[in-house]
C-alpha cells in the first residue's frame, strides 16, 4: 500500500534549518528502513513535511514509525536549535492518506513536488534542494514534467495551512 504523509511542526514553529533538515531526512531513511518501509519521495520545508512512502509485505505500524522517528528527530532538533531549546514539542501531529487509486497517487505527488512553490520557498520546484523532485527532475526532466500536466493536484484535498 502507498501512503502520503504530511507533518508538522508544534504552532507551525519554523524549525528545520538547512542543517535540521539534513538530519531529518538521513533520520527518515533510517526510521523506514528500520521499520521495512520505502520512502518514495519527500519535501521538508521549514515547519513541516510531505512524504511518500510503500508498505511492502510486513512492514511494520505506520504509527509507530511516524511516533519513533518524531521521537528521535525531536531530541535532535532540541540539541541543535536554538529555538526548539525552549520549546515543550517539536512536532504537532500528522495526518495520513492510503492511496487506492493511480490518479490520486500522482496527483499528490505533484502536489509534493510543488509545495515548496506553493509556499514561496522557490520559484521552481526544481530549485529546492530539499525534496525529492530536486533529484528526480535532473535524472529525468520530460518524464517528470509529463507527469505535473497529466495528475494536476488542484482538486486534492490536503491539510497544509503552514
Amino acid at each position: 500500500a502507498k501512503y502520503f504523509i504530511t507533518a508538522s511542526t508544534y504552532r507551525k514553529t519554523r524549525f528545520f534549518d538547512d542543517a535540521a533538515k539534513e538530519k531529518l531526512l538521513s533520520s527518515l531513511f533510517k526510521a523506514c528502513e528500520n521499520h521495512g518501509w520505502k520512502l518514495e519521495d519527500w519535501v521538508i520545508l521549514d515547519n513541516h513535511y510531505h512524504i511518500m512512502l510503500d508498505a511492502p509485505e510486513g512492514a511494520l505500524n505506520l504509527s509507530e514509525l511516524v511516533a519513533e522517528y518524531h521521537k528521535f528527530t525531536a531530541m535532535i532538533i532540541k540539541k541543535d536549535t536554538q529555538e526548539a531549546v525552549t520549546s515543550k514539542r517539536i512536532f504537532n501531529n500528522y495526518w495520513d492518506t492510503c492511496i487506492t487509486y493511480e490518479k490520486s497517487y500522482y496527483a499528490r505527488l505533484n502536489y509534493l513536488y510543488n509545495n515548496p512553490v506553493k509556499h514561496g520557498y522557490v520559484p521552481h520546484a526544481q530549485d529546492y534542494k530539499w525534496g525529492s523532485f530536486y533529484f528526480r527532475y535532473r535524472s529525468d526532466y520530460k518524464y517528470i514534467e509529463k507527469l505535473i500536466k497529466e495528475f494536476p493536484c488542484d482538486k486534492i484535498s490536503i491539510n497544509d495551512d503552514f
